[in-house]
């Protein structure tokens, strides 16, 4: 099983390369990011890109609806310009990752983006996401480019969250540039 691996290490601040084609190596690393995605708990995830395993290399998945989708060289092709934070205006999306783990904020996101890569047998595929799916997949994608949704929150200014396991409620961090070191 492969570890999913907290900030700050080094791999998760690299630009991830290009997949050539899809090796026996390359199979087994698909494997084993679904594998720890699957058995993400404790908090548990929607979305595990390569680096957070440990593997320099363009490709994430998704796991929503008890789903796993595999996403490999993606490339956003075109994103609205309507950005949102999620939820609602009152309740903003609080986006998490399992590299950060604990830590939830809001992030400016496209509403709607059109996304091609490849899965896991070799198969170009284009779609078009909105909302929250949307939202996971930029997410992930940042992953692949070296960007922590962390990184949005000191550049827009915004809250960044710890979740209380205990009281399971989330507590405002004052300065979350006091939290952010990485």
């Amino acid at each position: 099983m492969q570890p999913i691996l907290s900030v700050p290490h080094e791999i998760l601040r690299k630009k991830c390369l290009t997949i050539n084609r899809i090796t026996p190596d390359v199979q087994q690393q698909i494997d084993d990011l679904k594998q720890a995605m699957i058995d993400a708990h404790n908090p548990e995830g929607v979305g595990l890109s390569f680096p957070q395993i440990g593997y320099s290399i363009r490709g994430f998945v998704t796991y929503l609806d008890k789903k796993m989708k595999v996403y490999l060289n993606p490339l956003i092709l075109d994103m609205s310009e309507e950005k949102t934070l999620g939820g609602t205006k009152d309740r903003p999306t609080l986006e998490g990752c399992l590299s950060i783990p604990w830590l939830y904020g809001p992030v400016w996101r496209p509403k709607k983006i059109k996304i091609q890569a490849i899965d896991e047998h070799g198969v170009e595929f284009v779609k078009t996401l909105s909302s929250f799916p949307a939202r996971l997949a930029m997410h992930e994608y940042d992953h692949l480019e070296g960007v922590l949704f962390t990184d949005y929150t000191l550049k827009d200014n915004l809250p960044l969250y710890l979740l209380n396991q205990e009281q399971d409620k989330f507590v405002q961090i004052e300065d979350p540039s006091s939290v952010i070191k990485w």
